[in-house]
């Protein structure tokens, strides 16, 4: 009976070691599948969108007017935006390559994915309320933050995309 309560011990505490290892280390999981399992597909769906309306053609614009000489018979402002925050993997790399200097990849994919994002929504906006064309678009991106320990924190982006969507 002794010997099985010892081993019982040894057990609990084989549990207790593991746990306290891999507790601290469970967020860092999670972000690195994150980055490389969610990430990706998300961007393979934004792609195959982006290829569904490139088939007809881009109706996005940043002229002020319409090429197209016909009248304009309806428009609207339409806007929409996304917002996106690096991984904690991402985090950890750019800090680390913001040693050095230079252009922080990690950083650029993020951003580039947001403003892709904030464009495919205001086509598809178009899109579903009958519009033909949107001109005059605009795009903003905000730092969202939040200050801990007396530090300013970045925690992601908002994109901003707007213009005017015109039916002919």
């Amino acid at each position: 009976m002794e010997r099985l309560s010892s081993s019982n011990e040894v057990i609990r505490l084989f549990v207790l070691i593991v746990l306290s290892l891999l507790v601290p280390l469970l967020p860092w999981l999670v972000s690195g599948i994150g980055t490389a399992v969610y990430q990706p597909k998300k961007k393979q769906e934004l792609l195959q969108r982006e290829q569904a309306f490139a088939k007809t053609s881009d109706v996005l614009s940043t002229l002020s007017k319409p090429l197209s000489g016909k009248e304009v018979k309806e428009y609207q402002v339409l806007m929409t935006n996304v917002v996106m925050s690096p991984s904690w993997i991402q985090i950890l790399v750019g800090g680390i390559l913001s040693l050095f200097g230079g252009e922080i990849n990690v950083f650029t994919k993020v951003v580039d994915w947001s403003r892709r994002e904030a464009q495919q929504r205001l086509r598809e906006q178009a899109a579903a309320s009958g519009y033909d064309e949107v001109i005059n678009v605009r795009m903003e991106t905000t730092t969202l933050s939040k200050i801990r320990g007396g530090k300013d924190k970045t925690t992601g982006i908002e994109v901003l995309a707007y213009g005017t969507g015109i039916k002919y």
